[in-house]
C-alpha cells in the first residue's frame, strides 16, 4: 500500500516510508520547506568541512614552522651533518631498539623524515621479527627498509616462528632478503629448520658476509645453510643446533667461533678446518655423534692461532675434546662443568702438551681440591689472572682449605723445592666465589705481611675479590678488628680488596667499618691510614 510523505504527499517510493529522503529526490513536485532548509544546510556543511580541512593544513604548516623554529640543531645544520648524526644513532646489531630508532627518526617532522629516508646508512640494519600482530606487514616494510638502504652492505636479523600460520609469511620475508644476499654483511637467523631451507640467496654475486649467526631447532638431519653457487667467507660464526657439515661456508677465514649443543667430534673437527680461529666458545658439548661422526684424530690436532677457549661441558666430554688438541698460542681458558669434578689431568695435559703461556684461567661451577690447584699452578707458571667459582653446594671448609693453600705459599723462593714454591707465582688478580663465612684472617694472609707488599719476591697479587656463592646473614660479614686493620692497611698500600655478597648486596669491609665505628682507636686509624701500621 502506498504511503504519502507527511510533508509533500509524494507516493513515488511504493511501500517505503523514509523521513531522511528529500522529497525533491523522490518526486517531481517542488520540495517542502524542511527539505529546502536541509539541502541548504548540507551545502553549508560541505563548505564548513572544506574550511576545517584548510585549517588543518594550515595547522600542519605552522607545526612544521614550529619544528624549524624550536629545533636548534637538525634544522640549522647542513643536511650532510644531520645525516651523519642520524647514522651515529643506529646500531649495527639488528634489534628491536635499532628498529625503534629508525622509526623514531622518521616520525619527528617532515625535515627529519626527509633526512632519514634519504640517508641509506640509517636503513642498513634490518630487524625482522615475526609476531602475531605484525606478521603480514613484515614483508612489505622489509622491502621498504632494503630499498632505502641503496646498495650498501646490510646487517639483517631474522627471528621467525614455527607455527603453521606463519609458513607463508616466513617464505615471503626470506624471499625479500634473499634478493639482496650479495649485500649481506651480518646475518642472524633464529627459527625452525623448515624456514632455514629457504635461505638460498640470489646467486647474483660473491658474498661479503662477515658475521653469520644461526640458531635453529628441529630435525638435525634436514638442516643445512647453503647460499647458491657461492660459499660465504665469514670471520665470525655462531651456530646452535647445527653440525659443521650442515654449514656450507669457507672455514679458512673463521677467527671467532661460538657453537652450542655440538658433539665432541664436531669440536675437534672445528680445530682442524678453521686454522685461523683465535677465539672459540663451545657451549653444552655433547658426546660423540652417533650418526656419521667425524673420525677421531690419531694424534692431537695442532691449532697454532687459538688464543681464547671457553667451554661448558660434561665430565665425560671434557677429555674427549681436550685430549685431541694442542694449542700453543692459548692465552685464556674458561671451563664450566656444571658442578662436576674438574678433570685436572686432561686440562694439565693440554697446557703441558701445548707449551702455552697461559695468562687467564677461569673455572666456573667446579668441585676443585687443593691438590688440583697445586698441579695447575705447576702447569701454568705464567698465569696472571685467576677466576674460581666453586660449586654452590661446596661448604665453607673448601673455601678455607683453598685460601690456606694460597696463604702458605705467597712468596717466590730461590730453591727448586716444590714444597716451597709459591702457588701461581706470577698471579696479579684473583676472583673467588665460594661459600662463607670463613676465617677472615686467611684472606689477608694471602698477601702475606703488609710490610711485604713491595717485596719483589712476593707474589705480585694486587687485586682480590671474594664473593659469596649463596645468600648469607649480614652478621656473617663482620670482620674482626685486628684482621680489619690489616686489610685496610693493604688497601692503603694500593691493594684492591673486595669482600662482598652480590644479592642482597653487602660490602663486608664497609659493613665492618660501620660495625666497629664505636671503637675510638680503630676510628682514629681509619681517619689516618698511617696509624694502622703503627698499631
Amino acid at each position: 500500500m502506498s504511503q504519502h510523505c507527511p510533508f509533500c504527499g509524494s507516493t513515488e517510493n511504493q511501500g517505503v516510508y523514509d523521513n531522511d529522503t528529500l522529497c525533491s529526490k523522490s518526486s517531481n513536485l517542488n520540495p517542502c520547506d524542511p527539505c529546502k532548509r536541509l539541502a541548504e544546510l548540507d551545502i553549508q556543511i560541505i563548505k564548513a568541512r572544506e574550511i576545517v580541512r584548510e585549517m588543518q593544513r594550515e595547522a600542519q604548516r605552522l607545526k612544521s614552522e614550529m619544528n624549524c623554529s624550536h629545533d636548534h640543531l637538525i634544522h640549522r645544520l647542513p643536511p650532510e651533518i644531520s645525516s651523519y648524526i642520524f647514522q651515529l644513532c643506529i646500531s649495527r646489531k639488528p634489534s628491536a631498539d635499532a628498529r625503534y630508532t629508525q622509526v623514531a627518526l622518521s616520525s619527528v617532522c617532515q625535515k627529519w623524515r626527509q633526512i632519514a629516508h634519504t640517508t641509506p646508512q640509517v636503513w642498513t640494519t634490518v630487524f625482522l621479527p615475526s609476531s602475531q600482530h605484525n606478521a603480514l606487514s613484515v614483508p612489505r616494510w622489509a622491502q621498504e627498509w632494503i630499498d632505502r638502504s641503496g646498495q650498501l652492505p646490510l646487517s639483517i636479523g631474522l627471528f621467525i616462528k614455527s607455527e603453521p600460520n606463519y609458513y607463508s609469511v616466513n617464505r615471503d620475508v626470506i624471499a625479500v632478503i634473499s634478493q639482496c644476499s650479495s649485500r649481506w654483511r651480518d646475518l642472524t637467523y633464529q627459527g625452525p629448520t623448515s624456514s632455514l631451507s629457504y635461505l638460498v640467496g640470489d646467486s647474483q654475486g660473491a658474498s661479503q658476509l662477515q658475521t653469520l649467526k644461526l640458531d635453529v631447532y628441529g630435525s638435525r638431519s634436514t638442516r643445512q645453510f647453503k647460499l647458491g653457487y657461492f660459499k660465504p667467507t665469514p670471520t665470525t660464526l655462531r651456530i646452535t643446533g647445527l653440525d659443521l657439515k650442515s654449514v656450507v661456508i669457507e672455514w679458512n677465514n673463521i677467527t671467532h667461533m661460538q657453537a652450542g649443543h655440538v658433539s665432541a667430534d664436531n669440536c675437534w673437527e672445528l680445530f682442524r678446518i678453521a686454522p685461523r680461529m683465535t677465539h672459540c666458545q663451545l657451549k653444552n658439548v655433547l658426546d660423540i655423534n652417533a650418526q656419521d661422526p667425524f673420525p677421531r684424530p690419531h694424534t692431537p690436532i695442532l691449532h697454532p692461532t687459538l688464543q681464547v677457549l671457553e667451554m661448558s661441558l660434561t665430565h665425560y666430554s671434557f677429555g674427549l675434546v681436550l685430549n685431541n688438541v694442542s694449542l700453543p698460542s692459548l692465552k685464556s681458558y674458561m671451563s664450566d662443568v656444571g658442578g662436576g669434578y674438574l678433570e685436572t689431568e686432561s686440562l694439565i695435559s693440554l697446557f703441558l702438551r701445548s707449551s702455552c703461556s697461559l695468562q687467564t684461567l677461569t673455572l666456573s661451577s667446579v668441585r676443585i681440591s687443593v691438590a688440583d690447584l697445586v698441579d695447575l699452578s705447576r702447569a701454568t707458571p705464567d698465569l696472571r689472572h685467576l677466576d674460581l667459582k666453586s660449586y654452590y653446594r661446596s661448604g665453607a671448609d673448601v673455601t678455607e682449605r683453598i685460601f690456606r693453600c694460597f696463604s702458605n705459599a705467597f712468596t717466590i723462593t730461590s730453591t727448586d723445592s716444590e714444597t716451597n714454591q709459591a702457588l701461581f707465582p706470577q698471579l696479579q688478580s684473583m676472583t673467588f666465589k665460594g661459600a662463607m663465612p670463613i676465617d677472615w684472617k686467611l684472606v689477608s694472609d694471602i698477601f702475606g705481611s703488609p710490610s711485604d707488599v713491595c717485596n719483589l719476591r712476593r707474589r705480585p697479587l694486587r687485586s682480590f675479590t671474594l664473593s659469596s656463592v649463596k645468600a648469607q646473614p649480614i652478621d656473617d660479614f663482620i670482620i674482626d678488628k685486628d684482621t680489619l686493620r690489616r686489610m685496610l692497611l693493604l688497601v692503603a698500600q694500593g691493594i684492591e680488596l673486595k669482600i662482598e655478597q652480590e644479592y642482597p648486596s653487602i660490602d663486608a669491609l664497609q659493613r665492618s667499618i660501620e660495625f666497629h665505628a664505636h671503637d675510638s682507636a680503630l676510628g682514629d686509624s681509619l681517619r689516618d691510614p698511617n696509624r694502622l701500621g703503627e698499631e
